[in-house]
């Protein structure tokens, strides 16, 4: 196997109250070699409780040992994998304000409460990163901030993988997150992998570490700068597998093309076409509520590439 190694970096120079400009130029310089090599690195000294970590998971571990008419209470939020799909795994999905779940019982004040304090700190630990990802990108710490614009299209998943049978260890299939970036927490049990040079590289878990990956939309903002990390999830055999993921996204009617700062300025021609969000948003679900016949007509990001 190849000496791969998913870095995992210190950013708790942006977060402590004392300057700390070499602390800070250092986690720059290690997220943007991450974001050109990998597009995933892990991020440590994060300002979220590990408690909170731990509870979280708890939580969600709570929700999916309810009965399947608990959790079709919330029919909008929750999804469960067909017996035919190539996933396997089921999951409990929220945009914010929470709104809609007084009367179901699967979704408690405490879950709720849990969930909310959860959201606040990723929300908080988004801004840090929009700055940190901007400026390894040599745009200002603000680009990224002012293009997403707002976080109603942000959203917080709790999974659930069941255990792999002797025929498929499929939990997650190879994909790449369609928005800007996601910050994933796992179990102890493990199960991603990040691909790099034909190579599967396993992430291993840690109680205190946050994964992070680029999305195709930073991809192509940074006209292949900046990488869209291919991942997927192996699920363990005779044990379940559980983790919570943060998708930090665009509005659905923003337009997306690469920018000048990667194209015109520095002679480079655009490898992708421009598209709104939210139409390649509802391709990418579409891959999974009518997963085409063979694979490879799957859509990526690569439906916009432009052939130079």
């Amino acid at each position: 196997m190849a000496s791969f190694d998913i870095p995992t970096i210190d950013v708790s120079p942006f977060f402590k109250s004392e300057e700390n400009e070499e602390g800070k130029k250092k986690a720059l310089e290690q997220i943007r070699e991450a974001c050109v090599r990998y597009g995933f690195f892990q991020i440590v000294n994060h300002g979220i409780p590990s408690d909170l970590l731990s509870r979280t998971i708890d939580m969600y571990k709570a929700f999916f040992a309810c009965s399947d008419e608990e959790k079709l209470s919330v029919p909008d939020n929750y999804l469960k994998s067909t017996p035919n799909s190539a996933e396997t795994f089921e999951h409990l999905w929220f945009r914010f304000p929470f709104s809609g779940f007084n009367n179901c019982r699967s979704i408690t004040p405490h879950f709720k409460k849990v969930l909310e304090e959860m959201v606040s700190h990723f929300t908080k630990l988004g801004v840090v990163l929009e700055g940190v990802i901007s400026e390894s990108l040599g745009l200002p710490p603000d680009f990224l901030s002012n293009f997403r614009n707002d976080c109603s299209r942000d959203s917080l998943m709790g999974l659930h993988y069941f255990p792999a049978t002797e025929d498929d260890n499929t939990g997650k299939p190879a994909h790449e997150d369609p928005g800007c970036f996601t910050i994933l927490y796992q179990d102890e049990i493990g199960g991603l992998q990040v691909h790099k040079d034909d190579h599967w590289i396993p992430i291993a878990p840690s109680k205190d570490k946050l994964v992070v990956n680029i999305g195709d939309v930073i991809q192509v903002l940074s006209n292949n700068k900046f990488k869209s990390a291919t991942h997927k999830v192996v699920r363990p055999s005779e044990t379940n597998r559980y983790s919570y993921v943060f998708f930090y996204n665009v509005q659905g009617d923003k337009w997306v093309e690469p920018l000048p700062q990667f194209t015109k300025e520095i002679g480079e021609s655009p490898k992708y076409k421009g598209f709104v969000f939210e139409e390649y948003h509802q391709l990418r679900f579409r891959n999974r509520s009518h997963p085409p016949a063979r694979p490879e007509d799957l859509i990526h990001i690569t439906h916009y590439s432009i052939s130079n």
